[in-house]
């Protein structure tokens, strides 16, 4: 089913004009190659394109056996971006037509989209960047980012490829593409998140606990694969952590203005006294809670590891996150840390404008 056809249905409203039209003009280009092309909108301002020369492969153009093109409208990135994921061509020049077909479409609606972005380790290129740099130099009316980062793969390479040689088995790709979804739903760049194999093994209150994700200050998640976490839990998991993301930036922006800066005035009601009173929301949180070792209660956006070991106010935030995906907005959540949760949202937003 084209574009057209996937959003005439409810999810149309959702898909913002400029970003859809210009997903119709690639996907017919595409479509006058010869390729099966599907494309998939993600919230409103995301949609998802994949081309192959295999209608039975068109959900994996990197399989070696076909040509392909994975590629991002995005439309919420800053600046807007077009993003190639990944191409892949047993054809000679057929490459090299996928992309000016799709270049040929920005053109042709010029304005939506200021970038092209590449993060592509085919297993078809050996020398991907390269390449890249020649389409780029081929098509050099627009600008350009070209990175080849393994940790921000948005496709990996075979098994027998893989650089680790830990298996991507048939269920750890399906799930790689769903957390790829849900960044995206979140309105994440996927580039950030990453589906690792390796299993890691924290220390917490004397005991040893399998970690299911990671969050780190620098901007990315890391979410380790586990066989038997199922796609609820997996979304779960990335709100959990993006949210601590979002966390972090506040805390970075709060700290480094002064004491009667604008974040200082938003978050002034939400004293050590009034969040420990509160304690968590869920057992996790708690655990965080009886952990603090600090002489005194907590201080919003404070380093709490080096003040008292555990994170009871990060984590408890990141909690509440979990609990709206997981429940939807109707769940029973304490008032107080909806409403922090709730401020620290409506401040990354303005850090991001």
């Amino acid at each position: 089913m084209g574009l057209w056809g996937f959003l005439s249905g409810k999810r149309r409203a959702s898909a913002n004009p400029a970003i859809a039209e210009l997903a119709g003009e690639i996907e017919r280009r595409l479509e006058a190659l010869g390729l099966f092309v599907q494309a998939r909108p993600h919230g409103t301002g995301f949609v998802e394109i994949r081309a192959s020369t295999s209608a039975g492969l068109i959900t994996t153009p990197g399989a070696l056996g076909s040509s392909g093109v994975a590629l991002l409208l995005a439309g919420k990135y800053e600046p807007p971006a077009l993003v190639f994921e990944q191409i892949n061509s047993v054809a000679p020049g057929l490459g090299g037509r996928m992309v000016g077909a799709v270049m040929d479409a920005l053109r042709a609606r010029p304005g939506v989209l200021a970038r092209v972005k590449v993060n592509d380790l085919s297993p078809l290129q050996k020398d991907g960047r390269r390449w890249w740099e020649h389409m780029a130099a081929r098509h050099a009316d627009v600008e350009w980012r070209i990175t080849h980062d393994p940790d921000a793969t948005h496709w990996p390479a075979p098994a027998h490829l893989a650089e680790d040689n830990i298996p991507r088995t048939p269920d750890f790709l399906r799930k790689q593409e769903k957390l790829r979804t849900l960044a995206r739903e979140f309105g994440c760049d996927p580039a950030r998140v990453a589906l690792s194999p390796e299993k890691k093994i924290f220390d917490f209150l004397g005991q040893s606990f399998v970690s299911e994700g990671e969050a780190t200050a620098d901007g990315r998640v890391t979410v380790y694969y586990d066989p038997q976490m199922s796609d609820a839990r997996l979304g779960c998991c990335l709100a959990h952590e993006l949210q601590h993301l979002r966390y972090f930036a506040v805390r970075d922006a709060y700290n480094a203005e002064p004491p009667d800066g604008p974040l200082h005035r938003r978050f002034q009601a939400f004293t050590p006294q009034r969040l420990a009173a509160q304690r968590g929301v869920s057992n996790y949180s708690n655990e965080h809670w009886d952990a603090w070792a600090g002489v005194t209660p907590p201080r919003l956006f404070s380093d709490e590891l080096a003040e008292g070991g555990s994170e009871p106010i990060n984590e408890t935030i990141a909690e509440v996150a979990k609990a709206l995906y997981n429940w939807g907005p109707e769940v029973r959540l304490n008032p107080v840390w909806r409403e922090l949760r709730e401020a620290v949202d409506a401040a990354y937003a303005t850090l991001k404008d």
